[in-house]
């Protein structure tokens, strides 16, 4: 018998294999599912996002706004005088209104080494005394450097002679020209009857500290 082949009869060798499957068929039928499972997957609709709660930002802090300076109110104009202004200055009877008769007059204020020129211009003029309002007096001495000032009555000018600074009588003897930087002290004047009366300075007479000596104060 080992020479034959032992041959099985044809109906056992025909009758295919209940339950069994072949490797062709199991490599198809899986890839079928695979297919069904991926297109599955795609119909499905998305998951639904999950809320997240929004998370408040802090809150800003609000600078306290400082509190509003309380307006100025300016009722008047305030002016600071000058020392020279509210020192005590004497109250001394200098020329009369016949001395004017030339319309200039020579004496001195408000001691004996400040020379002054007391002016009569023969029309109003600011600050001006008198029944005319038109007598006026300023310190002798140039504001540049003390030389002693020439009046011209014609041209109603002080004329320095030592470095030519002029100075208008009738504009409270503001500058004109010169090296000089100041106007000319004006004296303070007062009128009782027939007699002028100086009672102050408003600038500063040159050479002084202060318009009136030490041994005045």
């Amino acid at each position: 018998m080992s020479d034959q082949e032992i041959r099985l009869p044809e109906e056992e060798t025909d009758r295919p294999t209940k339950g069994r499957l072949d490797r062709r068929s199991f490599l198809k039928l899986g890839s079928v599912s695979g297919a069904a499972a991926i297109l599955a997957a795609c119909a499905a609709p998305p998951p639904a996002p999950t809320a997240v709660p929004p998370t408040s930002a802090p809150q800003a802090q609000v600078p306290t706004p400082a509190p509003a300076p309380s307006p100025v109110v300016v009722t008047e104009k305030v002016e600071v005088p000058l020392i020279s202004e509210v020192l005590p200055y004497p109250r001394l009877k200098i020329a009369t209104l016949n001395d004017l008769k030339n319309g200039v007059f020579g004496a001195t204020y408000p001691d004996q080494f400040s020379p002054i020129q007391v002016l009569k211009l023969g029309k109003k003029v600011p600050g001006g005394v008198g029944p005319d309002e038109d007598i006026v007096a300023y310190s002798g001495l140039c504001t540049h450097m003390g030389c002693p000032m020439n009046y011209d009555p014609a041209t109603k000018i002080f004329v320095c002679p030592c470095h030519y600074s002029h100075f208008d009588a009738e504009a409270d003897a503001i500058l004109i020209n010169g090296p000089a930087t100041q106007n000319l002290p004006r004296i303070v004047l007062e009128v009782e009857g027939q007699d002028i009366y100086a009672v102050g300075v408003q600038g500063l007479i040159y050479g002084r500290p202060h318009n009136l000596s030490l041994t005045e104060l």
